[in-house]
């Protein structure tokens, strides 16, 4: 971490819009330790990105015409017919909904976790990390004074379920971002699609959620 943040720091550093425009938000970063640098770069750029807005989809323009009492004619047979199967019998929509069709949760959704050379731990080394980090909401990096924010990092803990977990992914944007899931092992669509159908159910942790079926 170190490292990282002396090299945030010198960049921003050498930089002379970068500097003024932090200086402008932060004050001068040059007497200011490096990992402190490193915290308000990322303070910015978290602010940066919650301005980020998706375009409207197709999809947007179906529900909101549905919303308003009538139909979209423009809107495909062919999507009508799997949002049917994602809200249906797929049971897609009770991990994946809302604006960004995510429920921001964490689940198993089988994917092997003994990989080459180890373990791919997920939520549970997720949790070790977030403990032991400086930049978790516990530490002095913290704006709320006040500490009320603090409160589902202090009572979170490991349970054996966190172990190959991961956190739902929104779905906004879906088929330009492959390859799929946390590690992408899956190249497309269809092939998640595949994985779900032929779901093992063996595979899944047994004091898990009780979500996951195959779709046949």
């Amino acid at each position: 971490m170190g490292g990282d943040a002396a090299r945030v720091k010198a960049r921003i550093l050498s930089d002379g819009g970068l500097r003024a425009a932090f200086a402008a938000l932060f004050g001068d970063p040059a007497p200011m330790a490096a990992e402190d640098v490193l915290v308000a770069a990322g303070k910015a750029m978290a602010a940066y990105q919650e301005t980020l807005v998706s375009p409207p989809t197709p999809f947007d323009r179906f529900r909101d015409a549905l919303a308003a009492g009538r139909d979209d004619p423009a809107y495909p047979a062919a999507a009508r017919r799997g949002l049917k199967l994602f809200v249906g019998r797929g049971r897609c929509s009770l991990c994946h909904f809302g604006p960004l069709f995510s429920n921001g949760e964490f689940a198993d959704a089988a994917i092997p976790y003994f990989v080459p050379g180890g373990v791919d731990w997920g939520r549970y080394g997720g949790i070790q990390f977030l403990r032991a980090s400086p930049f978790n909401l516990l530490g002095r990096h913290n704006d709320d004074a006040g500490g009320d924010s603090d409160f589902k990092t202090r009572h979170l803990k490991l349970e054996h379920r966190n172990f190959g977990e991961f956190k739902v992914p929104p779905l906004r944007g879906v088929a330009d971002s492959a390859p799929y899931m946390h590690d992408g092992s899956l190249a497309t669509l269809t092939d998640v699609a595949r994985h779900y159908s032929d779901l093992d159910l063996e595979r899944l942790h047994v004091d898990g959620e009780a979500i996951l079926r195959p779709c046949t």
